[in-house]
Parts: C-alpha cells; sequence; structure tokens
C-alpha cells in the first residue's frame, strides 16, 4: 500500500468529492480514482459508494474502517518524521544554576517549548562559579550564569541580561528586621548561612569582607538555595543573597546593603559563537525584551 493513496483516500474522505480532493493536490481527478482503485483492490473490498449524479462519495464498512485506521497510520507517520527530523539537530548541553532557574525559566519557557532549539536539549543545574568552568572546558554549549563582572572569553557570546542587588536576608523577627538598610560593619558578630563555593555568592562576600575588614561567622554552607532560606526562616542564621533569590511566599525581609559600592548581581546568558542556530539568537533576544527593558542592555561579543 503506497502511503499516498492512503493521503488521498483520507482527503477524499473529508472533502467527499473526487474534484475538490484532486484540486487540493494539484492533481488530475483519474490520479484520486486509481489511488482508491489501488485501495481497494488490496483490501478486496469496495470503499466507498459512488454517487454520479452528485459526484460525491459516501464510505462502505471496509472504507469507514480504513478511514479510521488511515488516519491513525497517517498521524503516526508524520510523529516518526517529527522524531527522526530530531535526531538531525545539535544536542545543547545548557547550564542553568537553581537561583536564575527558580526566577527566570519559569517566565520563559512557555515561549520556548515548540521551538526546535529546545527539542533536543539537556540541562545541567549547578553553581555559576561550577557552569563558568564547564563553559571553559567545553562540557556545556551555553548557559545562563551569574557574576559580579561581564563576562568575557574568546569563541563565546555574552549577552548581559539583567542586573540586580545584593541584600542581607532575616527572618522577620530579627532584631534587624525592621532595618531598610545595613552597614556591612554591623553583621560582624551575626551567624551567616550561605551558599557553597561553586557559586557567586561567596565571591562578593568575601570582598566586603576585605574592603571593611569584617570577617563575620559562617556556621553553615549548602548548595541549595532552599536550605538557606529554611534556615533563616527558622532564625538559625542570617544570609547574604541576590535579591531575585527571595520572594514575598519565603515570608522573610530583605536588607539593602549600606555601602559604597556594592557588588551587583549580574546576570547573562552565554553561548558559543559557533553556533549556528537561529533559535539560540532568537532565545537572547526574548531574555532581553521580556526581563528588562532595552535601553538598559548592554550586549558584548569576545
Amino acid at each position: 500500500m503506497k502511503l499516498t493513496d492512503l493521503e488521498y483516500f483520507n482527503k477524499l474522505v473529508d472533502l467527499a468529492s473526487f474534484s475538490k480532493t484532486a484540486a487540493f493536490f494539484n492533481v488530475s481527478q483519474p490520479t484520486i480514482s486509481y489511488a482508491v482503485q489501488r485501495l481497494e483492490h488490496e483490501f478486496q473490498q469496495n470503499l466507498i459508494i459512488r454517487s454520479r449524479s452528485h459526484g460525491r462519495v459516501q464510505l462502505t464498512k471496509a472504507g469507514q474502517l480504513l478511514q479510521m485506521h488511515g488516519q491513525k497510520i497517517m498521524q503516526d507517520i508524520l510523529a516518526a518524521h517529527e522524531e527522526i527530523d530530531r535526531l538531525a539537530l545539535p544536542t545543547l548541553e545548557f547550564g542553568l544554576p537553581q537561583i536564575i532557574g527558580n526566577f527566570y525559566f519559569p517566565k520563559l519557557i512557555k515561549h520556548f517549548i515548540n521551538s526546535a532549539m529546545f527539542q533536543n536539549i539537556s540541562t545541567h543545574e549547578a553553581g555559576s562559579g561550577l557552569l563558568l568552568k564547564a563553559l571553559q572546558k567545553h562540557q556545556l554549549d551555553m548557559a545562563l550564569l551569574s557574576s559580579i563582572e561581564t563576562i568575557s572569553m574568546p569563541g563565546w557570546q555574552t549577552v548581559e541580561i539583567d542586573r540586580r542587588q545584593y541584600k542581607i536576608v532575616v527572618n522577620r523577627r530579627h532584631r534587624l528586621a525592621k532595618q531598610k538598610k545595613v552597614a556591612f560593619a554591623d553583621l560582624k558578630d551575626e551567624n551567616f548561612v550561605a551558599l557553597k563555593e561553586g557559586f557567586v555568592h561567596p565571591i562578593p562576600f568575601r570582598r566586603l569582607e576585605e574592603k571593611y575588614r569584617i570577617f563575620p561567622k559562617i556556621i553553615y554552607e549548602s548548595p541549595d538555595i532552599n536550605i538557606i532560606k529554611k534556615m533563616v526562616a527558622e532564625n538559625a542564621g542570617i544570609a547574604f543573597l541576590a535579591e531575585i533569590a527571595v520572594s514575598p511566599a519565603d515570608k522573610l525581609a530583605t536588607l539593602e546593603i549600606a555601602a559604597d559600592k556594592t557588588p551587583e548581581f549580574i546576570i547573562s546568558l552565554v553561548y558559543r559563537k559557533d553556533l549556528q542556530m537561529e533559535e539560540i539568537d532568537h532565545f537572547a533576544h526574548e531574555l532581553k525584551k521580556k526581563l528588562q527593558k532595552p535601553a538598559e542592555l548592554r550586549i558584548a561579543g569576545f
């Protein structure tokens, strides 16, 4: 059985007209007739009842069965084509830190879930520091990263997406909770819970320590931002986190750091320049458009 014959038959059933079916496929009307005849010969059954007076067709019982199975066959063929075509797409190794993933990705994934770029994508979650090393070793193709300076690497494209502030995060019953700002020097006797090395957070924290010669005690470290926030919620310590890491649902208080130059939490999309995929450029464009005003964005290629 030829698939084209089955395709002609399915459309003939839809349109109930030989002439309309022929016009749809831009073939002659006998081509449609011969296709039906070949199917009838294969199944040894009449499939349609022809009405000469109106030129319309009506299905026999056998025709109804072929229609039911034929539609499923064509759907399976289409699905097979899509899956096989997907094999030709490159697998993209995509790095995504937990904080950025939690805040940005749900806002964006609905816009890209059906794009070719996301059909063969493997996501790796880790701290930005670890993901940056993976990029440098060419273990990843692209990543959404946080940093305190613009990321510049030969052979990689960097698109700056957003800039946010770091905050001191405390329990709402903490003695500092009612303050809008706090000096870093006032935190010398506080116990901190912190993200482990491999995340970008320890870098600006150390810079503040060195700047003010204040070295607060870190009583617990974890790679999981949710554990850090739960410990703050239990008043087990305070935290130094990017503002996007804390949502109203966490019911925590965030304080600005009173400092001349507090390092910023910079979010960037970094991807290999040699990736010839329009979807990546589109993804970068949508990130810029949806997450910040265009005038506030900076794009740098290195």
